[in-house]
Protein backbone atom coordinates (compact mmCIF):
# COMPACT_ATOMS: atom_id res chain seq x y z
CA UNK A 1 0.00 0.00 0.00
CA UNK A 2 1.01 3.78 -0.87
CA UNK A 3 2.01 5.16 2.23
CA UNK A 4 1.51 8.63 1.05
CA UNK A 5 -1.22 10.83 3.66
CA UNK A 6 -4.55 10.62 2.31
CA UNK A 7 -5.51 14.21 0.70
CA UNK A 8 -8.60 16.62 0.51
CA UNK A 9 -9.57 17.87 -3.11
CA UNK A 10 -11.82 19.89 -4.77
CA UNK A 11 -11.72 19.71 -8.27
CA UNK A 12 -13.63 21.15 -10.55
CA UNK A 13 -14.06 20.89 -14.95
CA UNK A 14 -14.75 23.74 -17.12
CA UNK A 15 -13.92 24.91 -20.52
CA UNK A 16 -12.17 28.23 -19.25
CA UNK A 17 -11.72 29.44 -15.31
CA UNK A 18 -11.11 32.79 -16.23
CA UNK A 19 -10.01 35.14 -12.73
CA UNK A 20 -9.90 32.17 -10.61
CA UNK A 21 -6.75 31.30 -12.72
CA UNK A 22 -5.85 34.42 -12.96
CA UNK A 23 -5.97 34.69 -9.37
CA UNK A 24 -4.07 31.05 -8.30
CA UNK A 25 -1.40 32.04 -10.43
CA UNK A 26 -0.64 35.62 -9.17
CA UNK A 27 -0.93 34.25 -5.76
CA UNK A 28 1.14 30.73 -6.32
CA UNK A 29 4.59 29.81 -6.59
CA UNK A 30 6.27 29.77 -10.10
CA UNK A 31 4.44 26.85 -11.65
CA UNK A 32 5.86 23.13 -11.82
CA UNK A 33 4.59 22.22 -15.83
CA UNK A 34 4.11 18.35 -16.00
CA UNK A 35 3.12 16.47 -19.10
CA UNK A 36 1.73 12.89 -19.13
CA UNK A 37 -0.03 10.78 -21.39
CA UNK A 38 -2.90 8.41 -19.31
CA UNK A 39 -4.87 5.73 -19.32
CA UNK A 40 -7.99 5.56 -16.92
CA UNK A 41 -9.69 2.86 -16.20
CA UNK A 42 -13.35 4.01 -15.28
CA UNK A 43 -15.96 1.16 -13.67
CA UNK A 44 -19.81 1.83 -14.43
CA UNK A 45 -20.12 0.99 -10.36
CA UNK A 46 -16.70 1.88 -9.39
CA UNK A 47 -15.79 5.54 -8.06
CA UNK A 48 -12.20 4.35 -7.69
CA UNK A 49 -9.73 6.32 -9.37
CA UNK A 50 -7.36 3.58 -11.45
CA UNK A 51 -5.00 5.07 -14.36
CA UNK A 52 -2.21 3.52 -15.69
CA UNK A 53 1.01 6.18 -16.35
CA UNK A 54 4.31 5.55 -17.54
CA UNK A 55 4.18 1.65 -16.67
CA UNK A 56 2.65 2.08 -13.38
CA UNK A 57 -0.99 1.19 -12.87
CA UNK A 58 -1.86 3.69 -9.91
CA UNK A 59 -5.05 3.62 -7.65
CA UNK A 60 -6.81 5.86 -5.34
CA UNK A 61 -9.88 5.55 -3.07
CA UNK A 62 -12.14 8.41 -1.92
CA UNK A 63 -12.35 7.41 1.72
CA UNK A 64 -14.42 10.28 3.27
CA UNK A 65 -16.65 13.66 1.71
CA UNK A 66 -16.19 16.40 4.52
CA UNK A 67 -18.02 19.56 4.14
CA UNK A 68 -17.77 19.86 -0.01
CA UNK A 69 -14.21 18.32 -0.02
CA UNK A 70 -13.50 14.77 -0.85
CA UNK A 71 -10.26 12.72 0.51
CA UNK A 72 -8.65 10.44 -1.39
CA UNK A 73 -5.89 7.61 -0.30
CA UNK A 74 -3.33 5.98 -2.41
CA UNK A 75 -4.40 2.23 -2.06
CA UNK A 76 -2.14 0.62 -5.37
CA UNK A 77 0.99 1.61 -7.01
CA UNK A 78 1.69 -1.62 -9.47
CA UNK A 79 4.67 -1.56 -11.99
CA UNK A 80 3.59 -3.75 -15.34
CA UNK A 81 3.85 -5.75 -16.42
CA UNK A 82 2.31 -7.62 -13.99
CA UNK A 83 0.50 -11.55 -13.17
CA UNK A 84 -2.91 -12.27 -14.65
CA UNK A 85 -3.27 -13.49 -11.19
CA UNK A 86 -2.10 -10.49 -9.01
CA UNK A 87 -4.71 -8.25 -11.17
CA UNK A 88 -7.66 -10.04 -10.76
CA UNK A 89 -7.23 -10.21 -7.27
CA UNK A 90 -6.25 -6.34 -6.42
CA UNK A 91 -7.43 -4.65 -9.46
CA UNK A 92 -10.36 -6.05 -10.94
CA UNK A 93 -12.55 -6.53 -7.75
CA UNK A 94 -12.06 -2.40 -7.32
CA UNK A 95 -13.08 -1.76 -11.15
CA UNK A 96 -16.43 -3.67 -10.40
CA UNK A 97 -15.54 -5.69 -13.08
CA UNK A 98 -18.03 -9.50 -12.95
CA UNK A 99 -17.06 -11.09 -16.05
CA UNK A 100 -13.57 -12.37 -16.28
CA UNK A 101 -11.26 -10.92 -19.01
CA UNK A 102 -8.79 -12.51 -21.27
CA UNK A 103 -5.57 -11.93 -20.17
CA UNK A 104 -1.78 -13.48 -20.47
CA UNK A 105 0.11 -14.78 -17.47
CA UNK A 106 2.24 -11.51 -17.97
CA UNK A 107 0.22 -8.41 -18.76
CA UNK A 108 1.07 -5.17 -20.32
CA UNK A 109 -0.27 -1.72 -20.16
CA UNK A 110 -1.67 -2.04 -24.08
CA UNK A 111 -2.42 -6.26 -22.91
CA UNK A 112 -5.20 -4.75 -19.82
CA UNK A 113 -6.54 -2.01 -21.91
CA UNK A 114 -7.17 -4.70 -24.59
CA UNK A 115 -8.92 -7.20 -22.80
CA UNK A 116 -11.13 -4.36 -20.28
CA UNK A 117 -12.33 -3.09 -23.80
CA UNK A 118 -13.66 -6.61 -25.00
CA UNK A 119 -15.60 -6.96 -21.98
CA UNK A 120 -19.61 -5.76 -21.83
CA UNK A 121 -19.29 -1.64 -21.25
CA UNK A 122 -19.00 -1.46 -17.54
CA UNK A 123 -15.73 -0.17 -17.95
CA UNK A 124 -14.08 2.12 -20.39
CA UNK A 125 -10.52 2.97 -21.00
CA UNK A 126 -10.35 6.77 -21.32
CA UNK A 127 -7.20 7.93 -23.07
CA UNK A 128 -6.03 11.36 -21.32
CA UNK A 129 -3.47 13.67 -22.22
CA UNK A 130 -2.35 16.24 -19.16
CA UNK A 131 -0.93 19.50 -19.40
CA UNK A 132 -0.71 20.39 -15.41
CA UNK A 133 0.85 23.24 -13.96
CA UNK A 134 1.49 23.15 -9.98
CA UNK A 135 1.54 26.02 -7.60
CA UNK A 136 2.06 26.12 -3.94
CA UNK A 137 -0.74 28.95 -2.82
CA UNK A 138 -0.94 29.60 1.11
CA UNK A 139 0.92 25.84 1.88
CA UNK A 140 -1.91 24.38 -0.15
CA UNK A 141 -1.27 22.89 -3.87
CA UNK A 142 -3.42 24.22 -6.51
CA UNK A 143 -3.39 23.23 -10.08
CA UNK A 144 -4.51 24.22 -13.73
CA UNK A 145 -4.40 21.38 -15.98
CA UNK A 146 -5.02 21.51 -20.30
CA UNK A 147 -6.67 18.02 -20.48
CA UNK A 148 -7.58 15.96 -23.90
CA UNK A 149 -10.43 13.28 -23.01
CA UNK A 150 -10.36 11.04 -26.02
CA UNK A 151 -8.82 14.03 -27.94
CA UNK A 152 -11.35 16.53 -26.91
CA UNK A 153 -10.18 19.59 -24.91
CA UNK A 154 -11.32 20.85 -21.28
CA UNK A 155 -9.64 22.53 -18.29
CA UNK A 156 -9.44 21.62 -14.80
CA UNK A 157 -8.51 23.41 -11.30
CA UNK A 158 -7.97 21.77 -8.42
CA UNK A 159 -6.64 22.45 -4.58
CA UNK A 160 -5.26 20.06 -2.23
CA UNK A 161 -3.79 19.11 0.59
CA UNK A 162 -4.42 17.28 3.96
CA UNK A 163 -5.51 20.26 5.91
CA UNK A 164 -9.28 20.51 4.98
CA UNK A 165 -9.36 23.94 6.19
CA UNK A 166 -7.09 25.59 4.60
CA UNK A 167 -8.19 23.70 1.15
CA UNK A 168 -12.08 24.30 1.72
CA UNK A 169 -10.44 28.41 2.76
CA UNK A 170 -8.32 28.59 -0.58
CA UNK A 171 -11.36 27.28 -2.66
CA UNK A 172 -13.66 29.88 -1.62
CA UNK A 173 -11.43 32.65 -1.52
CA UNK A 174 -10.95 32.35 -5.35
CA UNK A 175 -14.79 31.66 -6.26
CA UNK A 176 -13.84 27.77 -7.29
CA UNK A 177 -16.37 26.39 -5.02
CA UNK A 178 -18.99 28.32 -7.34
CA UNK A 179 -18.40 25.46 -10.20
CA UNK A 180 -19.10 22.12 -7.98
CA UNK A 181 -16.62 19.31 -6.81
CA UNK A 182 -16.30 17.12 -9.76
CA UNK A 183 -13.32 14.43 -9.39
CA UNK A 184 -11.64 12.98 -12.25
CA UNK A 185 -13.78 9.44 -12.09
CA UNK A 186 -17.30 11.48 -11.95
CA UNK A 187 -16.23 13.89 -14.78
CA UNK A 188 -15.42 10.78 -17.39
CA UNK A 189 -18.31 8.83 -16.51
CA UNK A 190 -20.31 11.93 -17.76
CA UNK A 191 -18.14 12.84 -20.95
CA UNK A 192 -18.33 8.65 -21.56
CA UNK A 193 -21.79 8.25 -20.89
CA UNK A 194 -21.52 5.50 -18.08
CA UNK A 195 -23.38 8.42 -16.07
CA UNK A 196 -25.89 10.74 -16.93
CA UNK A 197 -25.04 14.49 -17.07
CA UNK A 198 -27.53 16.42 -14.03
CA UNK A 199 -30.20 18.35 -15.98
CA UNK A 200 -29.73 22.32 -16.04
CA UNK A 201 -32.47 23.94 -14.46
CA UNK A 202 -33.69 27.05 -16.42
Amino acid sequence: MDESPPRYEFRSFAQQFGRIEHELRERGSAPTIRESAEYYLVGRSSDANVKLRGGLLDIKERIAVERELEQWQPTLKLPLPAAADELRKRVLPVLGVEAEPALPEEVDERGLCDALRALPRDVVVVELFKRRFGFEVDEVQAEVADVLVNGAAIRSVCIEGIDPDQVLHLAESVGLLAYGNINYVAALKRITGLAATPSFRA
